[in-house]
C-alpha cells in the first residue's frame, strides 16, 4: 500500500519560530543541548522545551542521545537542509531592507562558471541593467558542484552552468528548476610551433603519448576528456600539472609543450590572435550544455525573472553570430 504523505495544510506554520530552525544548526555543530543553549543565551531547560516543540509540530524525533552527545536523527538532518535554506533567505530578506532603507538597489547574487562569464552573462548583465539600473548584482565563480551546492544552501538566487552531479540525478527532489540557454562546444589545444600543430588531424593514440595540462577530477570538462580515451579502451593520459583555473591552462600551453582541453569560448580568442592552435581529431568533443538553474522557491522573483529575459536575449543574439560566422560567403 503507499503511503499518503500530510497535508501542509494541516502544518502549524504559527507555532514554527527561527529560533527553531536556529537550534537545529546548533544541535547539528555542537552536539550538545548545554552549548546549543549557552549559544542562544538560553537554560537548557527551555531549549529543551524548544525541541520538544520542534518534535511535535513535525511529528518526528529530532534527536537521539548517545555518548558521542546529541545526534540529529536521519529525518532531522533532512529538515535541517531546508531550514539552512530558509535561514539564508532571511538574512538576504534583512539585507535588502537595509539596502531599501538606505536607498540602495535590490541585489541579485549570481554563481557562474567561468565558461558563462566570457561571452553570455556580460551581454545579458548589460541588458539588465539598461531595464533595472539601480540593481546590485554579486557574481561568485565556482565549479558545478561547488556552485550547486551553494545555490542549494540558500546563499546564491542562481546559478548559470549545470546541476552538480547528486542534484542532477533527483532534480524534483531537488526542487530545482532549469533553463537552457546554449550549448558550448570544446576543442583541443597546443602552442603555435609544436610538433602536432603542423598535422591535419591527430588520433587518440597519438595524443595520449602527449603531456597535458588539465583541470582535476571533478571537472565536467576533465571528466569528457577521461571518457575520449576510456570509451576507446585507452588509459586516459595522467596530466603533467593539474590546475582548476581554465585561464591558466590556456596560459600554460601557450607557455609549454603541454596540450590542453578547453570551452572553445575560452580557446577562441587565443586561437584568433595567434597564440594557440586548434588540433584537429577524429573523437567527437561533446558539448557542454549551459543553462539558468534557481531554486522552485525562487521562481517568482521579479529580477530573476529579468535576468531570465536577458539571458534568453543574449543566449539568441550569440547564436545567431555563431550562425553568421560559419555561413560561406
Amino acid at each position: 500500500m503507499t503511503a499518503t504523505m500530510p497535508d501542509d495544510r494541516d502544518f502549524a506554520y504559527g507555532h514554527l519560530k527561527l529560533r527553531h530552525l536556529h537550534l537545529m544548526h546548533l544541535l547539528e555543530s555542537e552536539k550538545s543541548i548545554t552549548r546549543a543553549a549557552q549559544a542562544m543565551h538560553l537554560t537548557q531547560p527551555a531549549v529543551s522545551a524548544m525541541l520538544k516543540e520542534l518534535e511535535a509540530q513535525f511529528g518526528i524525533r529530532m534527536v537521539e542521545r548517545t555518548a558521542q552527545g546529541v545526534l540529529l536523527t536521519p529525518a532531522a538532518r533532512a529538515a535541517l537542509r531546508r531550514f539552512s535554506i530558509a535561514l539564508a533567505e532571511v538574512g538576504a530578506a534583512h539585507e535588502e531592507a537595509l539596502r531599501a532603507q538606505q536607498h540602495e538597489g535590490l541585489r541579485l547574487r549570481v554563481g557562474a562558471l567561468t565558461l558563462a562569464t566570457l561571452e553570455l552573462l556580460p551581454k545579458a548583465l548589460s541588458l539588465l541593467l539598461e531595464e533595472s539600473p539601480d540593481v546590485q548584482i554579486e557574481i561568485s565563480e565556482g565549479t558545478v558542484e561547488g556552485l550547486t551546492d551553494t545555490l542549494m544552501r540558500g546563499e546564491l538566487d542562481c546559478i548559470i552552468g549545470r546541476v552538480g552531479t547528486p542534484w542532477a540525478k533527483a532534480p524534483h527532489e531537488a526542487r530545482i528548476e532549469q533553463l537552457k540557454l546554449y550549448d558550448e562546444q570544446r576543442c583541443l589545444v597546443c602552442r603555435p610551433g609544436h610538433p602536432l600543430s603542423t598535422h591535419r588531424r591527430v588520433d587518440l593514440a597519438a595524443l595520449a603519448q602527449h603531456h597535458w595540462v588539465l583541470q582535476p577530477v571533478p571537472s565536467s570538462t576533465r571528466l569528457v576528456f577521461d571518457e575520449l580515451f576510456l570509451e576507446r579502451g585507452m588509459v586516459p593520459p595522467a596530466p603533467t600539472i593539474e590546475s582548476v583555473s581554465a585561464h591558466s591552462n590556456m596560459e600554460i600551453v601557450a607557455a609549454t609543450d603541454l596540450l590542453g582541453i578547453a570551452p572553445q569560448a575560452l580557446a577562441r580568442p587565443h586561437i584568433a590572435t595567434g597564440r594557440l592552435h586548434a588540433i584537429a581529431t577524429d573523437a567527437l568533443l561533446p558539448r557542454m550544455s549551459i543553462s539558468l538553474i534557481w531554486r522552485r522557491a525562487s521562481g517568482a522573483d521579479p529580477l530573476l525573472a529579468r535576468l531570465r529575459r536577458a539571458l534568453v536575449a543574449a543566449g539568441a543574439a550569440r547564436s545567431n553570430r555563431r550562425r553568421g560566422a560559419r555561413r560561406p560567403d
